[in-house]
């Protein structure tokens, strides 16, 4: 990757809601899940059409929630995560080395920020 990608995405569900069970058991992606990784892909379509990341990355996301509501930021990583894979800006989100969250203020409708770059070395230790 030559630049650095930044991308402007929808709020992400949360890992709460992610998964519903069936009266028979059976469990089920959520229908809001679908939804997200759907505007996820036109999005991406938008903003880096074809791209298709294959190297070590380094990503950065800020989360600009919707209303003032105490949240995890942690539980909004595997929608999001999941989507971008979805959408193939990534052939798999384990190409991710370093993963740095920030919670931004509220926004109206929440946002999502999404700055990519080369990784730099895996640790040693």
């Amino acid at each position: 990757m030559n630049e650095d990608i930044v991308l402007n995405l929808p709020w992400p569900p949360t890992v709460n809601n992610y998964y519903k069970t069936a009266r028979s058991g059976h469990r089920y992606i959520d229908k809001s899940v679908r939804e997200y990784r759907e505007k996820v892909e036109k999005a991406i379509n938008m903003q880096v059409p074809g791209l298709t990341l294959t190297e070590g990355l380094f990503v950065e996301v800020y989360l600009y929630p919707p209303d003032a509501r105490k949240r995890d930021l942690d539980n909004y990583m595997k929608g999001l995560l999941d989507a971008l894979t979805i959408a193939k800006l990534w052939e798999d989100d384990s190409l991710i080395h370093q993963l740095h969250i920030y919670r931004g203020i509220k926004k109206p409708g929440g946002a999502v920020i999404i700055e990519i770059s080369d990784a730099g070395p895996i640790m040693q230790h």
